[in-house]
């Protein structure tokens, strides 16, 4: 019996040996920054970025990745609009990692860091620390904490002063930002510009997204050297797809769709179902900015475009007092939001559904005040 507990203890002690971040790396370990493009699925629209550690002395080559997500869990999409979905931190083999990304067809490129062997073992210590239970799981932030901002802080902690952030399209908004991923993508860009916030009109301060660190990373020189003498192609994607300037996923074609709508307008079930769907809509941002932690969530003046008081306007009609000053209300309420946004790219991206809902609103007026004369 006395046998079986030391032998387990040796197993064990074996164990964390082999997983501790005390191991020291040897003279011949390389750290690099792997930044991947960008792919067809949500998720993936603005890249990826991961840390890879190459020892081939001690026979490693792993590719630690921030990004992970469990789709398993409970409640998955309310958590993740609420501000409290766990993403976590867990490597890979290189080889397995890359093959990934290329079945995928997304490129994928590696800069090696210019490190002392003192500052390589920060970063795998560092790395190794993150893996550790207390320490693996983290709340995901869509700006402030992602799977780009967890590897820049891992490297500008091991480093004398920190990657250049000020690098060519990373100085304006975060909005402008985030849009100029975007420009072939207009639905999703519109949804993005609907849910987010005042947060993301200030000036960016950060390299939250994998091109702008790759580029910060380029650019950085640390005591008059370079962090990144040379960015490697690791793969380079196959087929690329032109998008057509006339898809369905565009800015031309949702004007033309809201030219029709325009003209259906005059058809009161026509206006009744927009007012409705605006009104869930505002009731949706409503109560996401109480429900949600996202910082980039909250202060959305969106609620005053898709105010919850359009939900009403098809019910009251025959009330024509109560009608006419909700009416008057929910129009205020359009004109302030065209004031908030005036300096935000937010107003230009929805402007067609602004002009929508004024059509809509100046209609339902104009039909209301021929009634009551």
């Amino acid at each position: 019996m006395t046998k079986k507990i030391i032998y387990l203890f040796f197993c064990l002690f074996i164990g964390q040996m082999a997983f501790s971040n005390e191991r020291p790396l040897s003279d011949r370990a390389e750290i690099s920054v792997i930044t991947c493009g960008v792919g067809d699925q949500l998720y993936s629209l603005f890249g990826h970025t991961a840390i890879r550690v190459n020892d081939p002395f001690e026979g490693i080559d792993r590719v630690y990745n921030y990004g992970m997500f469990d789709f398993r869990t409970p409640n998955f999409y309310g958590k993740f609009v609420k501000g409290d979905l766990l993403y976590f931190a867990d490597y890979t083999t290189y080889r397995n990692f890359i093959a990934s990304y290329v079945y995928d067809n997304r490129a994928v490129y590696e800069q090696p860091l210019d490190l002392t062997q003192a500052q390589k073992e920060a970063v795998w210590d560092k790395l190794n620390e993150s893996l550790e239970e207390e320490n693996k799981y983290y709340v995901y932030k869509f700006i402030d904490q992602n799977c780009t901002t967890k590897v820049v802080d891992i490297v500008n902690g091991s480093i004398s002063s920190p990657v250049k952030v000020d690098v060519t399209g990373n100085t304006s908004t975060y909005r402008s930002i985030l849009n100029s991923y975007l420009s072939s993508r207009y639905f999703e860009m519109l949804g993005i510009n609907l849910i987010f916030g005042s947060k993301v009109d200030a000036d960016n301060t950060l390299l939250f997204l994998p091109d702008k660190f790759m580029q910060g990373l380029a650019e950085t020189q640390i005591n008059g050297k370079p962090l990144v003498t040379d960015t490697i192609t690791v793969f380079e994607p196959e087929g690329t797809i032109d998008v057509p300037s006339m898809s369905f996923n565009s800015l031309w074609f949702f004007c033309v769709v809201v030219l029709v709508l325009a003209m259906l307008m005059a058809r009161r079930s026509v206006r009744s179902v927009y007012f409705v769907l605006l009104g869930l809509l505002g009731v949706f941002f409503f109560g996401v900015g109480f429900y949600s932690l996202h910082g980039e969530l909250l202060s959305n003046n969106t609620v005053l475009l898709c105010c919850p008081i359009f939900l009403v306007l098809p019910f009251i009609r025959r009330k024509v007092k109560l009608a006419r000053g909700l009416q008057v209300l929910t129009l205020i309420s359009v004109i302030l939001y065209i004031v908030l946004n005036i300096t935000s790219q937010k107003l230009l991206i929805t402007l067609p559904l602004v002009l929508l809902t004024i059509i809509s609103l100046a209609i339902e007026m104009r039909l209301i005040k021929g009634r009551n004369s």
